[in-house]
C-alpha cells in the first residue's frame, strides 16, 4: 500500500462520518441535498454501486428502501462497521476497495454510481482521472454517475481566512489562477469546477449538474444553527431552489458533479 493511502486508511479508522453529517445543521445539509439529488435521479429497481462509502450512512438508508446496494470502502475499519450495521439486510454487500481499481465488477453492472469521498483523497490527475473513469466503466449505459468533490475556495474560505493562514497558503497556491497546490502529506484535494469538468471531457457521458450540497450553510453556521425551525426550514428550501446557480459554487465547501453514462 502507498504512503498516502495509509494515510487516508488512519485518518479515517479513527473518524466518526456519521456524527460528522449529523453533528451541525450546515453538515446535515450536506446529507439533505445529496440524498435529494440520488433520489431524484433513481428508478425502481436500481442497482447502485457507492465507493468510498464509510460507514455506509447513503449505502445502508438506500438499501433500507429497497435497492440493491453494494458498497466499497479503503477502510476495513468503517466495512466492518457496515457489515455490523446492515445484518438483517439481504440486499446490501460491502467489501473493502479502492476505488483506483473496481476490477471487481463488470463493465455496466450498475445503475447509479456514487463517489462520494474518494476525490477528496486523489493527489494527482492521474489517479483523479482513472477514479473517474471506474466508476464510469462499471456503470450501465444511461446509468447516473455522481462525484463529490472540494473546491479551492473552500480551504481559502472556510480555513485560511477563519484561523489567520491565508499568507501560508497564498505562498504555495498558484497565483494565475488561485488553486491551492496538492499537498500528498495532507489529507484533502481541492480542485477547480472547471478543472474537474475537464476530466470528464473524452469520457463517455453526458453533463447533467453541478451542485453546492451545502452552500453557504458552512460560511454562516453559528447564524444558522440559531434559527427558529420554521426559518430554517425557509432557508433549506431556498437553499434547494439555488443549489444549482453558479453564484452558489464557489461559497459551498462541498459539491456534487452529476453525469449519465452515454457509451459502452
Amino acid at each position: 500500500m502507498n504512503k498516502h493511502k495509509d494515510i487516508v486508511i488512519n485518518k479515517y479508522s479513527d473518524y466518526d462520518e456519521d456524527a460528522r453529517l449529523d453533528s451541525t445543521r450546515a453538515h446535515n445539509l450536506e446529507y439533505l441535498t445529496t440524498m435529494r439529488y440520488i433520489q431524484k435521479y433513481l428508478k425502481p429497481g436500481a442497482k447502485i454501486l457507492e465507493v468510498g462509502a464509510a460507514t455506509g450512512r447513503y449505502s445502508i438508508t438506500l438499501a433500507k428502501m429497497g435497492y440493491d446496494v453494494t458498497a466499497v470502502d479503503l477502510t476495513p475499519k468503517y466495512v466492518e462497521i457496515m457489515k455490523r450495521k446492515s445484518r438483517r439486510l439481504k440486499n446490501f454487500r460491502c467489501m473493502v476497495g479502492d476505488a483506483l481499481d473496481l476490477s471487481a465488477f463488470d463493465d455496466g453492472t450498475f445503475d447509479m454510481v456514487l463517489n462520494l469521498g474518494p476525490m477528496y483523497h486523489l493527489f494527482n490527475n492521474r489517479d483523479k482521472k482513472r477514479a473517474i473513469n471506474e466508476s464510469i466503466r462499471v456503470a450501465k449505459r444511461g446509468g447516473i454517475c455522481m462525484f463529490a468533490y472540494l473546491p479551492h475556495s473552500s480551504v481559502m474560505i472556510g480555513y485560511a481566512i477563519k484561523y489567520g493562514h491565508v499568507a501560508d497558503l497564498w505562498k504555495t497556491s498558484n497565483h494565475k489562477t488561485g488553486a491551492l497546490m496538492d499537498a500528498p502529506d495532507e489529507i484533502f484535494n481541492t480542485i477547480h469546477i472547471e478543472d474537474l469538468r475537464k476530466m470528464f471531457d473524452k469520457t463517455p457521458t453526458k453533463y447533467i449538474t453541478n451542485v453546492a450540497t451545502d452552500g453557504i450553510a458552512p460560511r454562516l453556521r453559528e447564524e444558522i444553527e440559531a434559527m427558529p425551525k420554521k426559518e430554517y426550514q425557509a432557508f433549506v428550501e431556498w437553499h434547494f431552489a439555488t443549489c444549482e446557480r453558479l453564484d452558489q459554487q464557489g461559497f459551498s465547501s462541498h459539491l456534487l458533479y452529476i453525469c449519465k453514462k452515454t457509451g459502452k
